[in-house]
């Protein structure tokens, strides 16, 4: 089981800073939401004995993410902080305000290009997806862990692709893609006939702290 969170509204957001490699922080706004999301997995983990990791990007609005859920949880689990899951690094764009980027976003021929750097020193879409994807699979058994990862938008849509079995470039010619909201939560598993499954995808009913996620309602494979 593989749930997958996305950090809440951070200053990058409020600020019109591009987001990538700035190093935001969570705004009042998205710790609230951690917290509400929190505890609604609170409520699904409640009364099982379920061994899991909590693995989170290193960049501070998504390790603070992990570390409120962390908190929340119990356990003693300690939060595993990785640069592989950081966002697309926009090379020398990261802290710079969002008109100031744009004097240093280098066009692409199409919108369908994986190996464009969109600004210097940054990373093409494949260097991207790779860095995320086997920086995991180096570091996780992830058919046979539990896992929480808090990460970003682009994190999570590619860990959603290589769990499709996808690579970038046919994610690329299908012009496939999924929305991953601030606070979203989705889940990923092995279903009973043992294939990779996407059991929720982009849950933001986390101001609804009255019920669960019903993360262990679904039919896992054993």
């Amino acid at each position: 089981m593989i749930i997958l969170v996305r950090h809440g509204e951070a200053t990058h957001h409020t600020e019109h800073l591009t987001g990538g490699w700035t190093n935001s922080a969570l705004t009042e706004k998205g710790k609230g939401q951690l917290l509400s999301v929190a505890k609604k997995l609170a409520k699904d983990f409640q009364g099982r004995n379920i061994e899991y990791r909590i693995l989170a990007s290193d960049l501070e609005r998504a390790a603070d993410s992990a570390e409120i859920i962390a908190r929340v949880l119990g356990n003693g689990v300690h939060v595993e902080k990785m640069q592989a899951l950081r966002e697309k690094n926009n090379g020398k764009a990261a802290g710079l305000l969002e008109s100031e980027a744009r004097k240093l976003y280098q066009q692409p021929p199409t919108l369908r290009e994986i190996h464009h750097r969109n600004y210097p020193e940054g990373e093409t879409r494949k260097e991207f997806f790779d860095r995320n994807v086997n920086g995991l699979k180096a570091l996780v058994d992830w058919d046979k862990e539990n896992l929480i990862i808090v990460a970003h938008k682009g994190t999570i849509q590619n860990i959603i692709f290589a769990w499709m079995g996808l690579d970038i470039k046919t994610v690329n010619d299908l012009v496939f893609s999924v929305d991953i909201q601030p606070a979203s939560v989705t889940v990923l598993g092995i279903n009973k006939w043992h294939e990779h499954a996407i059991f929720k995808l982009n849950d933001v009913t986390y101001k609804d702290e009255t019920t669960d996620y019903g993360i262990f309602d679904f039919k896992y494979g054993s």
